[in-house]
């Protein structure tokens, strides 16, 4: 009867991703987001792959940060 159970859990990301027009700061939040990014899911990658969400990642990476910002903020 172990069979029974699903121990199987879904990640918040996959449950972020159920909902219309996701934020990208939202997702950035996770704290597996690096790990749903290394996994093979395909609903993620979709999502990251549009020109929208490229255009504000690029500008994610590419400001210069303020130099007051906690570190566990600036690092993420």
């Amino acid at each position: 009867m172990f069979w029974k159970f699903d121990w199987h859990t879904t990640s918040r990301v996959d449950k972020l991703l159920e909902k219309e027009a996701v934020p990208l700061a939202e997702l950035m939040d996770e704290e597996d987001m690096s790990q749903e990014c290394k996994a093979p899911n395909h609903k993620l990658l979709d999502l990251l792959c549009q020109q929208q969400c490229m255009e504000e990642l690029g500008k994610l990476i590419s400001q210069e940060l303020p130099v007051a910002m906690e570190e566990k903020v600036c690092f993420k």
